[in-house]
């Protein structure tokens, strides 16, 4: 069993979908950038060609999709704290943070 954890990574200046195992352990990352969809593998034990991470991925960037400043680009001037670079990264395109 995995889930899909949604983060405002300020040092990486991106949003990215953390994938977790049942431990709470993060085994990939995906995220986008500038050159497109990228998705690193933490844990070199997950199958990476099952059908079922395969859609897992396809889910987590589709969760992303919805996160305007995903790609951390053109961040704005005025954003001078981690908290807010964060907030930032977390807007989505119905105009809130992560969430309703």
């Amino acid at each position: 069993m995995f889930e899909i954890i949604i983060v405002g990574s300020v040092d990486a200046r991106r949003t990215e979908a953390e994938i977790a195992d049942g431990s709470g352990n993060t085994v990939a990352i995906v995220y986008e950038d500038l050159n497109g969809w990228h998705t690193e593998f933490i844990d070199p034990q997950i199958n990476q060609s099952s059908p079922s991470f395969s859609a897992l991925i396809a889910k987590a960037r589709e969760k992303l999709s919805h996160y305007v400043n995903r790609r951390g680009g053109n961040v704005p001037s005025e954003l001078r704290t981690r908290g807010a670079l964060s907030l930032w990264l977390m807007a989505k395109d119905d105009g809130t943070m992560r969430g309703k």
